[in-house]
């Protein structure tokens, strides 16, 4: 009745009701057609048939219920276009009523998204994504509110495409159907619009790419877009990507050499944040990360960056120690590293092999003839780590 009111109090929506009255009669015809299906059949029975006849009549209700969203769906998708003269204030009431409605309105709202009005388009993003995360939480198909709310990245307006982005990262589409749409359409504007809004976009994917992790489904598209955003131009937006990809667990070969050149970033931050990840992540998969930190370890002319490599291999020779197995492939690039032209460079080989108190017999040789190191914080730092090695034996 609140639903008749509203329509009714504006003249020039009296064809809507109209239309709305009509699939009413129909549902209401079809559904006491189905009751006097089933009456007609209880009569007939016996009481041995109740339990039958009581599935029966689920299925009934079931089908009655699928066919009455369908109506409804195909119905209002009918009314959008006899909207474009109507006022503002008319359509988006009429958005409101698609609320009420809720998930049979959804191709209804995918029209709505069309509108001339950014703020009705802004107002038809934010109902499917209500939609959509209802549908989502109540374990119901909900891919035509995630592709609707896809093609809404595109539009002109930052709201529109603002309130586009935020509704995905609510309803995070999972199903092969909506995500071939709408994680192309995420990483089709990843480079769009304001740093915020491309943090944001980095976002969505990475809670997609979680979902996608947890049900063991492959994460490789989500990976390749979070690397690209290592590129962007925010640090802010750089920094997000690398925690998106330690939180999908990416210990990918693209990934470990992707965050190895972050550590050449131009922010501390970025750099540090970069270090972190390739710990947490490369501390059970030495044997793909090693490698790579070797080569930028030798060839990188950055003395802060074969620093934070250095980092990096010390963390996992340690795990390794700790795990009782060989610390050889971190070891022998620790040992060149302890002759870095760098002073800063060697001092951090020494301290990480006195951290990890490598087993390796030519770990304390080494350390000893950096005893005679010119830098005094090399020579300080061998001595430690040589009483750190003895005292683990």
């Amino acid at each position: 009745m609140l639903i008749q009111k509203r329509l009714i109090q504006n003249a020039n929506m009296k064809r809507w009701f109209q239309i709305i009255t009509g699939v009413a009669i129909l549902s209401l015809g079809f559904g006491i057609s189905q009751i006097a299906r089933f009456q007609e059949a209880t009569a007939q029975a016996q009481e041995a048939h109740l339990p039958q006849l009581t599935a029966e009549l689920e299925v009934l209700k079931a089908e009655y219920k699928a066919q009455q969203a369908k109506w409804q769906s195909h119905l209002l998708e009918q009314i959008v276009p006899t909207l474009t003269d109507e006022s503002e204030a008319v359509r988006r009431q009429f958005v409101d009523f698609l609320e009420e409605i809720g998930n049979p309105g959804t191709a209804a709202l995918v029209g709505m998204l069309k509108d001339p009005s950014k703020s009705v388009r802004r107002k038809a993003a934010d109902t499917l994504g209500e939609i959509g995360e209802d549908e989502r939480k109540a374990g119901r198909n909900y891919d035509a509110a995630a592709i609707g709310l896809a093609t809404a990245l595109t539009d002109d307006s930052d709201a529109v495409f603002r309130e586009a982005i935020s509704e995905l990262g609510d309803v995070r589409p999972t199903s092969a159907e909506s995500l071939a749409v709408v994680v192309p359409a995420l990483i089709a504007v990843q480079t769009k619009g304001s740093s915020s809004a491309r943090d944001d976009i980095l976002d969505v994917l990475g809670q997609i790419g979680e979902d996608l992790a947890e049900k063991g489904q492959s994460t490789d598209t989500i990976r390749d877009a979070l690397i690209v955003g290592l590129n962007d131009d925010s640090t802010k937006v750089r920094t997000n990507a690398i925690a998106e990809l330690s939180d999908i667990q990416e210990t990918s070969t693209q990934t470990f050499a992707a965050l190895t050149r972050a550590l050449s970033d131009d922010s501390k931050s970025v750099r540090a944040r970069a270090e972190d990840v390739l710990i947490k992540l490369g501390r059970n998969r030495a044997a793909r990360i090693t490698p790579i930190l070797v080569d930028a370890l030798t060839n990188n002319p950055s003395a802060t960056t074969r620093g934070h490599v250095v980092d990096v291999l010390g963390e996992i020779g340690e795990a390794l120690v700790k795990r009782g197995e060989s610390d050889e492939m971190v070891v022998k690039p620790l040992l060149v590293a302890l002759t870095d032209t760098a002073a800063d460079v060697r001092r951090n080989a020494a301290d990480e092999l006195g951290e990890m108190r490598a087993k390796s017999p030519d770990a304390v040789t080494a350390l000893t003839q950096a005893l005679a190191d010119s830098s005094k914080n090399v020579r300080s730092a061998a001595q430690k780590a040589i009483r750190r090695i003895e005292a683990a034996k």
